[in-house]
C-alpha cells in the first residue's frame, strides 16, 4: 500500500526569513544588529531556487541594506535580483533591481553608474503600467543632471517626470519636481519663471498633512522652499521680497532644532539679501552665526559659502585685506572638497582684488573655467553616450531574446515532431507486440482448454471401457466359471479316489481364478475414481513445487482438497492456472525471494487464491501499466472476481484473487 505526503519544508523557512527581515526593519535595534539580521537572510536565501518568492526576499534585503546606508551590500543584492530576474524573464524584478542599484550608486556619488542604472530601469518600466515609479526614476535622472550643472537637461527631464507623477497624484514627488524645475530655471538665470515654479512647489506642501507628515516636517519643507525662492528674488534684485520670505522661514518655531543646517542657510541667505540691498546693520553678525552652526555641523560646502559671503561683506566695507583673507579661505576649502563653482568664484574675486597675485589668480581662473567648460561638454556627451549605450544594450538584449525565442521555438517544434514520430512508431510496435502476445495467450488457452476437454473424453472413455471389462468379467467369465465349478462339484460325487482328487484340484484352481478376476474388476473400478479425483489439484501443485530460479527460492503449494474441481468449468481452471503461472514468473524474474507460497482455499461459496513472496517488492503505481499486471487483471475479471496487489519496495509482494463458485 502507498501514500504520498506534500513537502512543506519551504513554509517554515519562509516564516523564518520573514521574521529575520522584520527584525532588520526594527528601528529600535542598533544598526549593527539590524545589519546582522539582513546578512542572515542573504546567507539563507543564496542557495534557494530561483522563484518569485526568493527574488522578493532579495529585493527586501536590497532595500534594508539601503536604509542602513550599506550601499555596497545593497548593490550586491540588487545585482543578484537582476541576474535571477533576467534568467526567469521577470521584467518587474529586473526594473526594480535597476532602480535600487541607481539609488545606491547615487548615494555613493557615483553619478555615471547611477545614471546608467536609472536609464535601464526607465526602459524596463516603460513596458510596465506604473507611471508613478517611472516618474520617480526620471526625476532622479534630472537630479543627476542638476548635480552636473546641466540645467537645461535637468529642466527637460524634470518636466517629463512631472507629467508622469501628476498621474499618480503623489504630493511629495510632485513637490520635488516643481522645486527641481525651479532651481534648474534659476541656474539658467530665468529667475521670474523659477519663482512661479517655487510657488507651485510651495502650494503642494498644504497636501503633505494628508500623507502623514508632521508639522515639523512640513515647516522644514516650507523653509527650504522659501530659501530657494528667496535666492531667485535676490538674483532678480527683488531684495525686499527675499528678506520678507527669509524672515517668514526663520519664524517657524521648530526649524532651528529640527533642521539646524537649513536654519544656518536661511541666516546666510538673509544676511546676503541685506548685503545686496545695501544694509550694514547685523549683516556680519548673521554671517558669523551661520558660519558657527555650519562649522559645528562640519558642513564644508556651507562653510565655503559663508567665507564667500563674509568676503563680499568686507569688500562692500572696502576692507580689502579681510575680504582677500576670507576669499583665500573659501578658495582653499573649495579646492579640498572639489567644489568647482566656488573655486571659480573665489578665484575671480582674488584676481580682481589681490593686486599682488592678480596674474596668478587670473591664470588659475582661466584654467579652472576652461576645465569646467570641458568637463561640462564631456559630461553632456557622457550622459548622451550612456543613454545611447543603454538603449543599444537593451535593444540588443531584446533582439537576442527574440532570436533565442525563435530558435527555442523551432527546436521545440522539431523535437516534438521527432518525439511524435518515435512515439507513434513505438506505440505501433507495442500494439503489434501486445496483439501477438494476446493472440498467443488466447491460442494457448484454447489449446489448454481443448487438452482438458480431450483429457476428459479420454478419461470418460477409459472409465467406460474399464466398466465394460469389469461387467464382462463379472457377468460373463465369472458366471461361466461358476457354472463349471458347480458341474465339477456335481461330478465329484464319483467315488474313485483319483477322480475325486483331480476334481478338488480343478475346483481350487477355479476358485483362485475367480478371486483374481474379481480383484481385477474391483481394481479397475477404483482406478477410475482415483483418476477423476486427483486431476487439476495435482497439476497445479506440481507446477508450483517444480519451479526453479537463480535466487534459490523455496516454493510451497497449499491447495484445499475440499474444492470440487470436477464440477468447476475448465475456463475457471485455465484462468486460475494462468494467474498462478504469471505470478510465479514474476517471482522468478524479479523478486529475489527466499520463499514463495501459493494458497488456494475455499471460503464458503468463494475461492481465494493468494500468492506471496518475501522478495524485494515493487512500486505498484509505476508498474501499473505492465503487461503482466494487465493480464492478471483481465483473468481476474474473466473469473468475475477481484484482484488486489500489495507491495512496497523491500517488503515483498502479495497477490490476492477471490471469486465466487
Amino acid at each position: 500500500m502507498f501514500s504520498c505526503e506534500r513537502n512543506n519544508t519551504s513554509i517554515p523557512t519562509s516564516r523564518k526569513i520573514e521574521k529575520l527581515l522584520e527584525n532588520g526593519e526594527d528601528l529600535s535595534l542598533p544598526d549593527t544588529t539590524r545589519e546582522s539580521f539582513v546578512d542572515s537572510v542573504y546567507t539563507e536565501i543564496v542557495n534557494h531556487k530561483n522563484d518569485s518568492l526568493n527574488r522578493y526576499f532579495y529585493r527586501r534585503t536590497a532595500v534594508e541594506y539601503y536604509d542602513l546606508n550599506k550601499y555596497s551590500k545593497s548593490l550586491r543584492s540588487s545585482k543578484k535580483v537582476f541576474d535571477l530576474a533576467r534568467e526567469a524573464n521577470d521584467t518587474l524584478s529586473m526594473a526594480r533591481a535597476s532602480y535600487f542599484s541607481g539609488l545606491s550608486y547615487y548615494e555613493r556619488a557615483n553619478n555615471d553608474s547611477a545614471f546608467a542604472a536609472y536609464r535601464q530601469a526607465e526602459k524596463l518600466y516603460l513596458t510596465l503600467d506604473d507611471p508613478g515609479t517611472l516618474g520617480v526614476i526620471v526625476l532622479y535622472k534630472a537630479y543627476i543632471y542638476y548635480n552636473n550643472d546641466e540645467y537645461v537637461l535637468c529642466e527637460s527631464e524634470a518636466i517629463k517626470a512631472l507629467r508622469l507623477l501628476l498621474e499618480s497624484n503623489n504630493s511629495v514627488d510632485i513637490y520635488k519636481c516643481y522645486n527641481l524645475i525651479a532651481t534648474a530655471l534659476d541656474g539658467q538665470d530665468n529667475s521670474e519663471e523659477a519663482i512661479s515654479y517655487f510657488q507651485m512647489a510651495f502650494d503642494q506642501l498644504d497636501k503633505f498633512k494628508e500623507q502623514g507628515f508632521s508639522d515639523a516636517d512640513i515647516e522644514s519643507f516650507k523653509a527650504s522652499c522659501y530659501n530657494n525662492m528667496g535666492g531667485a528674488y535676490v538674483k532678480n534684485s527683488q531684495y525686499d521680497k527675499a528678506i520678507a520670505i527669509y524672515k517668514d522661514a526663520l519664524a517657524f518655531k521648530q526649524i532651528k532644532a529640527a533642521n539646524p543646517l537649513l536654519y544656518s542657510k536661511l541666516l546666510h541667505s538673509l544676511a546676503y539679501a541685506r548685503l545686496k540691498r545695501g544694509d550694514k546693520k547685523e549683516v556680519l553678525n548673521l554671517f558669523y552665526q551661520s558660519l558657527k552652526i555650519k562649522d559645528s555641523l562640519k558642513n564644508k560646502t556651507g562653510i565655503v559659502a559663508s567665507y564667500m559671503g563674509i568676503g563680499e561683506f568686507f569688500l562692500a566695507q572696502k576692507d580689502t585685506a579681510n575680504a582677500i583673507k576670507y576669499f583665500k579661505h573659501a578658495y582653499t576649502d573649495a579646492n579640498t572638497i572639489h567644489n568647482s563653482i566656488n573655486v571659480l568664484n573665489s578665484l575671480k574675486f582674488l584676481a580682481d582684488y589681490d593686486t599682488k597675485n592678480s596674474s596668478f589668480y587670473s591664470g588659475k581662473y582661466i584654467q579652472v573655467n576652461d576645465s569646467l567648460q570641458k568637463k561640462a561638454r564631456l559630461t553632456r556627451n557622457k550622459f548622451a553616450r550612456i543613454e545611447y549605450e543603454t538603449d543599444k544594450l537593451q535593444d540588443e538584449k531584446e533582439e537576442l531574446a527574440r532570436k533565442n525565442s525563435f530558435i527555442i521555438g523551432v527546436s521545440v517544434i522539431v523535437l516534438l515532431f521527432v518525439a511524435a514520430i518515435f512515439i507513434i512508431y513505438y506505440l505501433n510496435s507495442r500494439n503489434k507486440e501486445l496483439l501477438l502476445i494476446q493472440e498467443q495467450q488466447k491460442a494457448n488457452e484454447e489449446i489448454y482448454q481443448l487438452m482438458f476437454e480431450q483429457q476428459g473424453k479420454i478419461d470418460s472413455a477409459k472409465a467406460e471401457e474399464k466398466t465394460r471389462i469389469a461387467m464382462e468379467l463379472h457377468d460373463g467369465i465369472l458366471n461361466n466359471i461358476y457354472a463349471v465349478r458347480l458341474n465339477l462339484e456335481f461330478s465329484n460325487r464319483k467315488t474313485d479316489d483319483e477322480a475325486i482328487q483331480k476334481r478338488k484340484e480343478f475346483i481350487k484352481e477355479l476358485q483362485s481364478v475367480e478371486s483374481e478376476i474379481r480383484a481385477v474388476s474391483h481394481d479397475l473400478s477404483r482406478n477410475v475414481i482415483f483418476d477423476q479425483n486427483k486431476n487439476f489439484q495435482n497439476i497445479l501443485g506440481f507446477m508450483v513445487t517444480s519451479q526453479k530460479n537463480n535466487f534459490g527460492t523455496e516454493f510451497e503449494a497449499d491447495i484445499d482438497q475440499d474444492i470440487g474441481w470436477e464440477n468447476m468449468p475448465n475456463t475457471y481452471k485455465v484462468n486460475i492456472y494462468r494467474i498462478v503461472q504469471e505470478a510465479l514468473q514474476n517471482v522468478n524474474k524479479y523478486s529475489k525471494a527466499k520463499q514463495a507460497r501459493v494458497q488456494v482455499k475455499k471460503a464458503g461459496d468463494a475461492v481465494n487464491v493468494v500468492i506471496t513472496d518475501n522478495g524485494v517488492g515493487f512500486d505498484t503505481q509505476s508498474a501499473a501499466g505492465g503487461i503482466g499486471l494487465k493480464n492478471l487483471k483481465k483473468r481476474s475479471e474473466s473469473l468475475n472476481g477481484s484482484l488486489i496487489i500489495e507491495s512496497q519496495p523491500g517488503q515483498g509482494t502479495t497477490i490476492r484473487v477471490a471469486f465466487a463458485l
